[in-house]
């Protein structure tokens, strides 16, 4: 094993070796890499007590963003977790070339965009279609974006990835009919004496220069994008036009003929985040003779919660059934064996020696194996050991971040735990508890051990639904 203390220079040899070898197989590449280049421990201080340890940590540690691979620019470090999902997705793609749509659907902080990511990397190879990441949260606010909005996305992302090829023959052909159609749409005014266009977005004038067509096609689907996700439905463009899906065909088809003929691929990640019901309904049910002209293939992420409930037969008779991505393993709270991505994460943070066996444990378990929460904990043990001057996460650290957690649950009313009750002593079915699945420290669905999906009450909601029914207990009694 390589070790060294250059962290910088470790992330960037494992970033060059991972676009070296990446004709192997992932799972493979991720072995080969990090044995090859990870260091062992990143910390390079002794104790949490310290400021620079404290800093060096936290930055190997983020849980409101994707995990990569590589550990660089601060994200946590990607550990492949399952094999088999990525090969579904694989042969989706593979055997229905430009055809292929969909879904990828899981809780809040599960995993998925850390998933997506690293398969979106897998696909890029010379022999491979073109494939473009699409971001939802880029810029804007998906909580009740409709199709039009996420169409205006993925259109400003591939626009975005042309960008990124050397000499692109026929595209400024290509980027000044994209320009007059979309002036034409959104309704744009000409100054000619400044060489801008202004559109309103809100009632306010939105000036386009273009001087730089180029950079002019970008900023104004960005900027459409994020009005048509923010706006009022009465302010909206309304259900996506033929306009806008000619256009990004036209796109996808300049993608196609600079890779043989090959029909390129869409991902597009944190459409899971919309949360408004008639929202999701237009992306997901009645956008869809849309997404079926789409000259591409496409793997979308999907709101848990509406991928249940009364739009679950619509959503699954439209894009077949979703991929789920589940929780990890939770391990026991008191023995047994920790599942390895635990001890992955914590090592690649380099708090391996920072961290008490019995806190890491206690944290793993109330996370309920959701990664983004089992990342958060470690995040606020690591500045609650810093605040009692603890040389590592103690014991005491980890209880204090996990009593904090479980005061989220002095919001929930009789009817959310009423649920959790029913759904704890009757096993019952998710469709009236779907919006459980919203918070992810209230509802989990774990892995199917045999048949069904196991609906599961999240460690940290324990408490609270024990004191609820021990209080309706004394009620009835």
């Amino acid at each position: 094993m390589i070790t060294t203390a250059n962290h910088a220079h470790s992330g960037r040899l494992a970033a060059y070796l991972t676009r070296a070898c990446n004709w192997f197989p992932s799972n493979f590449q991720v072995a080969l890499v990090r044995r090859i280049a990870l260091p062992e421990s990143t910390c390079m201080a002794s104790s949490l007590s310290d400021l620079q340890t404290l800093r060096t940590a936290l930055g190997c540690l983020n849980a409101e963003r994707r995990a990569v691979f590589g550990n660089q620019n601060g994200e946590t470090e990607y550990e492949l977790r399952c094999a088999a999902f990525h090969r579904r997705l694989t042969l989706d793609v593979q055997s229905q070339r430009g055809k292929s749509r969909t879904l990828v659907t899981g809780q809040i902080g599960v995993g998925k965009s850390s998933e997506l990511w690293q398969f979106y990397l897998d696909q890029r190879d010379p022999k491979n279609p073109f494939v473009v990441f699409c971001d939802l949260e880029k810029e804007e606010h998906p909580e009740r974006c409709g199709a039009t909005g996420v169409f205006l996305t993925v259109l400003r992302d591939c626009w975005n990835a042309t960008q990124t090829i050397p000499n692109p023959r026929n595209l400024p052909k290509l980027r000044d009919e994209i320009l007059v159609r979309l002036i034409d749409w959104l309704k744009g005014s000409r100054v000619e004496s400044e060489n801008k266009v202004l559109f309103k977005f809100g009632g306010m004038d939105f000036p386009v220069f273009l001087n730089n067509p180029d950079s002019g096609v970008a900023l104004l689907l960005g900027k459409a994008a994020q009005h048509e996700a923010v706006s009022q439905s009465s302010d909206r463009y309304g259900l996506v036009p033929d306009s806008l899906v000619n256009l990004l065909n036209k796109l996808l088809d300049w993608f196609a003929d600079i890779k043989r003929g090959l029909p390129p691929l869409l991902i597009i990640d944190h459409v899971d985040k919309i949360r408004d019901l008639a929202a999701a309904r237009e992306v997901l049910v009645e956008a869809s003779p849309q997404w079926n002209r789409i000259h591409a293939s496409i793997v979308m992420t999907a709101p848990y919660e509406h991928t249940l409930g009364e739009l679950r037969d619509p959503v699954e008779s439209k894009w077949g059934r979703p991929h789920m991505l589940y929780p990890v393993p939770i391990p026991d709270p008191s023995s047994g064996n920790i599942p390895p991505i635990y001890l992955s994460i914590v090592k690649n943070a380099g708090l391996d020696a920072l961290v008490q066996p019995e806190s890491l444990r206690l944290m793993a378990h109330f996370s309920g194996g959701i990664l983004r929460t089992y990342v958060q904990f470690l995040v606020d043990a690591c500045k609650q050991a810093y605040l009692a001057s603890h040389d590592r996460i103690e014991l005491a650290d980890a209880r204090h971040v996990v009593q904090n957690a479980e005061f989220a649950y002095q919001d929930y009313g009789a009817k959310e735990l009423g649920l959790l009750d029913e759904i704890s002593q009757t096993r019952t079915g998710l469709r009236e508890a779907a919006t459980l699945l919203r918070s992810p420290i209230g509802l989990l669905v774990a892995e199917p051990k045999d048949g069904d999906p196991e609906l599961l009450v999240h460690p940290l909601a324990r408490a609270a639904l024990s004191r609820f029914q021990l209080k309706n207990r004394r009620v009835g009694a």
